[in-house]
């Protein structure tokens, strides 16, 4: 379906106020509980915090909350999230900042995939300004929708993992606590800290990151919804495993330092599945004090989930582990 005449759509501002508790809330959920973000009065945020802006402050496409977005005729019952993306400028986000964010409707596209027909992208661009107008963020949120329901061939068939829940503590340890604070001058191209496994994903896992960033979609909890609707039962959201490889690099390099995350999601990954975050330096800059890192995250057998590229201004960071 065509929906280009609904670029520059502008929904009403509305106000983010960065609160270290709901820092806290979210470190933990991306499987860092670093002292960046979880010590002191006025944390950073992490790469992926503003996910949770949309949900908890404002509204979706999928939750236009009486906005003019209801107006789009399109139906977002049943959407996935296709990319994700952060730039930053200036010195990082933190706790006590308030911001007014300024959601429009930026792009909209339509292609043929392989299992689901003909898909419909919009993204939706979400501009963060300070009071006296200065832009410290932008957002850009990646929508899709498809012609057939994921049950309607055999291009969407998945068998499901073992799904074997051991809940021996009820919050475990991150899985990239092993990795070791770099400076700038200790980056080599093309390394890294080696990949990580985080081993099985939980429901508890999945339970905890709606949670805290506000996206209650039934599909990620609720099987029998999740079975109406074509899926063989729940699966992740993108932007946990978007946030658990934001983790992996926040245990690797200074996160007041990150000033870009974009993520594509390659495909859907379910509770049980063994998942492994890999990442290396992708670009190096020692003069201008710049590195950028790929990153992806994996399931054992060697699918790809999806795939992250993240851009740092280290120059001013050239400290150790907190």
């Amino acid at each position: 379906m065509d929906l280009s005449h609904y670029i520059g759509l502008a929904g009403p501002d509305y106000e983010v106020d960065i609160e270290r508790g709901k820092i806290r809330e979210f470190a933990r959920a991306m499987a860092a509980p670093l002292p960046d973000f979880v010590s002191g009065q006025f944390p950073v945020v992490p790469a992926t915090f503003l996910v949770c802006a949309p949900y908890t402050w404002g509204y979706t496409l999928e939750r236009p909350r009486g906005t003019v977005f209801g107006e789009i005729d399109h139906d977002f019952t049943v959407s996935l999230h296709a990319e994700e993306s952060f730039a930053f400028f200036g010195p990082g986000l933190r706790a006590g900042d308030r911001l007014t964010a300024r959601p429009s409707l930026e792009k909209s596209w339509t292609k043929t995939g392989v299992q689901g027909g003909s898909m419909t992208f919009l993204t939706m661009l979400t501009e963060y300004k300070t009071a006296d107008g200065t832009l410290r963020a932008e957002q850009r949120s990646t929508s899709v929708t498809t012609q057939h329901a994921p049950g309607d061939g055999d291009g969407w068939a998945a068998e499901l993992p073992p799904y074997e829940p051991a809940y021996d503590m009820l919050e475990r340890s991150s899985p990239f606590s092993g990795i070791e604070r770099q400076a700038l001058s200790e980056l080599r191209l093309d390394t890294g800290p080696g990949p990580v496994s985080a081993g099985p994903l939980l429901m508890q896992d999945i339970v905890r990151f709606q949670g805290v960033v506000g996206e209650d979609d039934p599909l990620h909890h609720d099987a029998a919804w999740a079975r109406q609707n074509g899926y063989p039962g729940p699966f992740a959201l993108g932007t946990h495993q978007a946030s658990l490889m934001a983790a992996y690099a926040a245990y690797w390099l200074a996160p007041e330092a990150v000033r870009g995350f974009k993520v594509r999601f390659r495909n859907i990954c379910w509770p049980g599945d063994r998942l492994v975050y890999d990442g290396r330096i992708s670009g190096l800059d020692p003069g201008a004090g710049t590195a950028q890192v790929h990153l992806t995250c994996r399931v054992e057998n060697g699918r790809l989930v999806s795939e992250a590229w993240m851009e740092f201004d280290l120059k001013a960071n050239q400290g150790t582990h907190p």
